[in-house]
């Protein structure tokens, strides 16, 4: 049972991983670079609202694993890899910004937040790596 749910979790965990680099490292920047500025940041904040509630579902399911496994660290990086996703879904996401009346907003929210989702791969990567050490 442990080898299969060992197994299961850095599964799990490189799923998460590779949507983190899909969507930081393709999908954001070729939105911006692509579209105008509204549209880009509308498809941002679409991918955000849907898919970062799955990655950390994704990542919390991988926490279960490893901790079935025996690897109590490795799940508890996993599990702090879920909670930095859905503050990336929650806290900037949703977050639509108001124009000062006379002034242009420049909205920057869905572009820090692809940063922040790329500074969760050095998470995940811990929890593979104490996950296949048993720890």
């Amino acid at each position: 049972m442990q080898p299969v749910a060992q197994a299961t979790a850095i599964i799990l965990a490189g799923a998460s991983l590779g949507w983190i680099m899909l969507f930081s490292f393709v999908l954001s920047p070729t939105a911006y670079a692509t579209f105008d500025q509204g549209r880009a940041e509308r498809l941002v904040k679409q991918v955000m609202n849907r898919g970062h509630g799955l990655l950390g579902l994704i990542a919390f399911a991988s926490a279960i694993a490893a901790l079935l496994a025996g690897a109590v660290a490795g799940a508890a990086v996993a599990a702090v890899a879920g909670v930095f996703a859905f503050l990336c879904k929650f806290a900037l996401a949703p977050r639509e910004d108001k124009p000062i009346k006379g002034t242009r907003v420049l909205k920057t929210a869905r572009i820090v937040a692809s940063g922040l989702t790329a500074f969760i791969m050095p998470v995940l990567l811990a929890a593979i790596v104490l996950t296949m050490l048993g720890i």
